[in-house]
């Protein structure tokens, strides 16, 4: 019987799938703002990897004229 982790290994196996794309992310990830990644999987493997990078800058209050 095998003893390593089969659940440790898959999500080692899908971590180097998607390590470059979530490096790229972070080397680019905004000041202030937020990212995130969705990652679509088929039969246990990595299909598809949607990154989203968003902005955000504080606006000051409205002053009624």
């Amino acid at each position: 019987m095998d003893s390593r982790n089969q659940t440790t290994d898959r999500a080692e196996k899908l971590f180097e799938q998607i390590r470059p794309e979530l490096i790229k992310l972070l080397r680019n990830a905004p000041e202030y703002g937020s990212c995130g990644v969705a990652i679509d999987l088929h039969q246990g493997e990595v299909i598809r990897i949607s990154v989203k990078a968003e902005t955000t800058r504080r606006l000051r209050p409205r002053t009624e004229v």
